[in-house]
C-alpha cells in the first residue's frame, strides 16, 4: 500500500488541515479535514466526520466536506464525493500528474475560490429542505393516526 509522502501531508496540515491515517480502502491515501478552528470556506451548520479505530486520531469538530487525497496508478486524486449511488450535482474527483498539483488543489477548495464549496451548500440546503418536509410529513400522518 503506497503512503502519501508527509512532505505533502505536511504542506496540507502546516495550512491548518487534518489528515487522518493512512486508509487501505483509499490506496493509502487520507481523509482532508478542515476543523472549524481553521479559517476558510465553509458551510453553516455543516459537520462530518469518519470513525477512528485504535490509536488514531479522532476527526476534528469541522464545517466543510471532507476530501479524500490518494494516489493510483500514476495519479493523483482529489476525491470530493459526497452522494451514494453515483455523483451527486455538487461532487468531483480532479486528477493530477503532481502530488503538488493536487496539494494546489486541496488548498484552493478549502481556502480559494469559495464558489467550489457553495455548489456543495446548495446542494445541503435542498437536502435539509426536503429532510425537514419529509419529517413534517410523518409528524401529520402519526398525528391524523391517533
Amino acid at each position: 500500500m503506497a503512503q502519501i509522502d508527509e512532505k505533502y501531508l505536511n504542506q496540507l496540515r502546516s495550512a491548518g488541515l487534518f489528515t487522518s491515517h493512512p486508509l487501505g480502502a483509499f490506496a493509502g491515501g487520507v481523509w482532508v479535514v478542515k476543523p472549524t478552528t481553521t479559517r476558510g470556506n465553509n458551510i453553516p451548520g455543516y459537520s462530518s466526520g469518519y470513525i477512528s479505530l485504535g490509536d488514531e486520531p479522532l476527526c476534528p469538530d469541522n464545517d466543510a466536506p471532507m476530501l479524500k487525497f490518494m494516489h493510483r496508478d500514476d495519479i493523483w486524486i482529489v476525491d470530493g464525493i459526497r452522494s451514494c449511488g453515483g455523483m451527486g450535482p455538487s461532487d468531483f474527483i480532479d486528477t493530477w500528474k503532481t502530488p503538488e498539483e493536487a496539494v494546489q488543489d486541496i488548498l484552493d477548495y478549502f481556502f480559494g475560490d469559495p464558489a467550489r464549496m457553495q455548489k456543495v451548500a446548495v446542494e445541503e440546503e435542498k437536502f435539509r429542505a426536503r429532510l425537514e418536509a419529509f419529517r413534517k410529513e410523518k409528524a401529520g400522518e402519526s398525528q391524523s393516526a391517533e
